[in-house]
């Protein structure tokens, strides 16, 4: 489970499509939220009085909760 933003000067556009195929191929459930409008680190230390930033934040923490819960 990837919570990816979109401007990422780590996990860029190409590590992004690379990680799709390799888990494509791992033959367990797998998901990649792309979260527009964020830059890398925004669910650890996104300033959160942006609302784009808070969105992306709350979700990313809420969908990891529910993958956890569903997969594991």
């Amino acid at each position: 489970m990837l919570n990816i933003a979109e401007s990422d000067y780590i996990f860029t556009v190409e590590k992004r499509h690379e990680s799709e195929e390799i888990l494509k191929g791992t033959g367990v459930p797998w998901q990649i939220n792309l979260f527009s409008g964020v830059e890398h680190g925004f669910a650890a230390r996104g300033d959160i009085s942006k609302p784009v930033i808070k969105f992306a934040k709350e979700q990313a923490f809420y969908q990891a909760v529910q993958w956890f819960d569903r997969w594991l």
